[in-house]
């Protein structure tokens, strides 16, 4: 018979392995364009950085407004490391530091096909109802951009 700790050690090692593949999906759903996938992935409301401002957006709206910024670029790809995931004792609630690099490429009209690098922290929250994992917060603190034009 497995012992208290043992059992909470497993809990917490099945809650971190479902967030990581719980942000997986939400890049790769950004990356496709897929924004069914992407709202499967969030609460209700989702609290976001908005203008520098901390708002409470309906998952609806987070996700339609997620994919419809992501569109206007040709493409795009997320990297995800150095995931730091925190469940709480109640195993209902977690928070989560992750590094990023997203790779864009688009077209402006005045300078032609670009090539963006950009690498930032996202900081998220989550929480669990009937043993499923959303996201109920995702703010994002960038820390460099690298622009390249293609010819």
């Amino acid at each position: 018979m497995a012992s208290p700790t043992s059992r909470a050690t497993w809990r917490t090692a099945i809650d971190d392995l479902a967030i990581r593949n719980l942000v997986a999906r939400l890049a790769q759903a950004a990356d496709d364009r897929d924004e069914t996938s992407y709202r499967a992935c969030l609460a209700q409301t989702v609290s976001t950085n908005v203008e520098g401002k901390l708002l409470q957006i309906s998952a609806d709206d987070y996700a339609h407004a997620a994919i419809a910024r992501l569109a206007r670029t040709d493409w795009t790809h997320h990297i995800l490391m150095n995931p730091v995931i925190c469940v709480d004792q109640s195993e209902l609630h977690a928070s989560a530091s992750i590094d990023v690099v997203v790779e864009i490429a688009r077209v402006e009209v005045t300078a032609g096909r670009l090539r963006e690098t950009k690498g930032g922290r996202y900081s998220l929250e989550f929480i669990s109802q009937d043993g499923v994992w959303q996201i109920t917060r995702r703010t994002v603190r960038w820390r460099y951009s690298d622009v390249k034009r293609c010819l």
